[in-house]
């Protein structure tokens, strides 16, 4: 049964120093033969200012931007912020006849990284997300691609970079899968970084003092339920100084498990295990803490 939970988001970004540089502009000069330059390129985020150089009224239009200027008096201007796709975006200048036309080159060709702290994080615990984008100012969104599961990606955690460009927030552990950060409208992505959950795992021992030769229970109790189909019960090799595979059980539904040891005379060390094959995808293997049942 897989487990189909993804990361709760906890927390908004916070901030903390890295040095990039703010949005830039550029500025386009419209005059009586047309736009100068007449083709200009900016990188995404950035304004560009058109600036009527003119001696009569001028605007510019665009219908892919889309922006509408309308007229603009001798020396003034209008600006239009290019946060959309990368790609060509042309515009025509108006006031006279026949109108003539520019175009803005829009690039995105800038970075964001991404970690994770832990990458192994144990059920329900916190995860720290932080990173450095090129963008200072603008929205970041953390994803993730749930193991195991569909190849979607969710957005888990929305963020917005600092005016240095730094960004961090919290989730929640509850599966494992890869995680990326994207900036620029989603056209930048980080590398991938993974994340592993590890079930929380209760244990005990009743009783822990036996006549040897008699029986103890040993149970688990596993969280979430459904994150492992089987566990093992080991036992430590004192001689070896290793431990051994003492019995496999199935899991139940809800996470728990019993075991039924027989105990040697003296000190008897045990633990439980969840291997990999026994783990939904994005869950990581997990040993319990050492039990002790004396055998008198």
């Amino acid at each position: 049964m897989k487990v189909g939970r993804l990361l709760a988001a906890l927390a908004g970004g916070a901030l903390f120093a890295a040095g990039f540089a703010l949005a830039g502009t550029a500025t386009v000069s419209l005059t009586a033969s047309g736009p100068n330059p007449a083709t200009v390129t900016v990188e995404w985020g950035d304004t560009v200012v058109f600036t009527n150089a003119d001696s009569i009224a001028r605007g510019v239009t665009s219908s892919r931007a889309p922006f509408e200027s309308g007229a603009i008096a001798p020396g003034g201007s209008f600006q239009f912020r290019f946060d959309g796709r990368a790609g060509r975006y042309s515009y025509v200048q108006t006031g006279s006849r026949p109108n003539t036309s520019g175009i803005v080159e829009l690039k995105a060709s800038g970075t964001v990284s991404l970690k994770a702290v832990p990458a192994k994080a144990v059920y329900g615990s916190n995860v720290t997300l932080s990173g450095q984008s090129s963008y200072p100012g603008t929205p970041v969104v953390v994803q993730l691609r749930q193991a195991g599961g569909s190849s979607d990606w969710k957005d888990v955690l929305p963020l917005v970079a600092s005016d240095t460009g730094a960004y961090t927030g919290g989730i929640k552990a509850l599966a494992g899968g890869r995680l990326r950060a994207r900036v620029a409208a989603n056209q930048i992505s980080s590398d991938l970084v993974d994340l592993e959950v590890l079930p929380r795992m209760r244990v005990g021992v009743q009783p822990g003092r036996v006549r040897a030769g008699s029986r103890a229970l040993v149970t688990a109790t596993i969280t979430p339920g459904g994150a492992a189909s089987m566990a093992d019960l080991e036992t430590y090799d004192a001689d070896r100084k290793s431990w051994s595979h003492e019995s496999s059980r199935k899991v139940s539904p809800s996470g728990k498990v019993t075991f039924v040891f027989k105990a040697d005379k003296g000190r008897n060390r045990l633990r439980v295990t969840l291997k990999r094959w026994y783990l939904d995808p994005g869950f990581s293997p997990v040993v319990s803490k050492t039990l002790v049942v004396t055998g008198t």
